[in-house]
């Protein structure tokens, strides 16, 4: 999977020099986890430099701001579902 990671960015950082694009790259392990925007904006949803995906392709699209950020490499995200780096919910309990 690290192997993987490095050749998707040495191929991403060859075709992406423009700064209109955005780029928000993390390192959850999850399939189709940016599939509808509904999971955009739950509460639970990845975050990269403190900004949820949402958040980041509205400033893009809209122009307000570029988003450039790549998480480090797996498992190092605390806000991905599922990775065990995050402290439990215990609002259900």
């Amino acid at each position: 999977m690290q192997d993987f990671r490095l050749r998707f960015l040495n191929a991403l950082n060859k075709a992406t020099n423009s700064s209109s694009g955005g780029l928000y790259i993390d390192s959850c392990y999850a399939h189709c986890q940016t599939e509808t925007q509904e999971k955009w904006f739950m509460a639970d949803s990845p975050m990269l430099g403190k900004m949820k995906i949402a958040k980041a392709v509205g400033d893009w699209f809209y122009d307000r701001s570029p988003f450039h950020k790549i998480d480090c490499p797996y498992p190092c995200n605390p806000s991905c579902q599922n990775s065990g780096l995050a402290p439990p919910d215990n609002s259900e309990v």
